[in-house]
């Protein structure tokens, strides 16, 4: 999947808009929520694809305004993708190693504690393999 690059500036009260990847898409909003809607639609637009495709899209979001604030609020939402990235990592490793404890014979009870998760989950990650 495509993911589309968004640059996003500020003039006055408007949220202007403008998607380097497909030459002269531009738009502009007066809210944060309503450009993402605006930005949706141009990229819609502008890359020729059906209106089914709008939701799914994978925007990527920089803020080039200049305003401190904005500056540490495009540090918290890059350390939050960092996070997610690796909370899904963690989750992935903890799975497999849960499944090769079990198959090595240890209990549900045993492996939850030496993982750092319940035996619940140890058996639901279990009985989903």
């Amino acid at each position: 999947m495509t993911t589309y690059q968004v640059v996003v500036t500020r003039e006055g009260r408007q949220w202007l808009a403008h998607v380097p990847q497909l030459e002269g898409t531009h738009t502009y909003a007066s809210s944060l929520s309503a450009l993402d809607r605006a930005v949706r639609e141009a990229i819609v637009l502008g890359a020729d694809l059906p209106d089914e495709a709008m939701p799914q899209l994978d925007i990527a979001y920089t803020y080039a305004v200049e305003d401190e604030l904005i500056g540490e609020a495009n540090r918290l939402r890059a350390e939050r993708a960092d996070l997610a990235r690796r909370e899904e990592e963690l989750q992935e490793r903890t799975q497999a190693l849960a499944l090769r404890l079990t198959e090595r014979g240890y209990s549900a009870r045993d492996a939850g504690p030496l993982l750092g998760i319940s035996h619940q989950r140890i058996s639901q990650v279990r009985a989903s393999a």
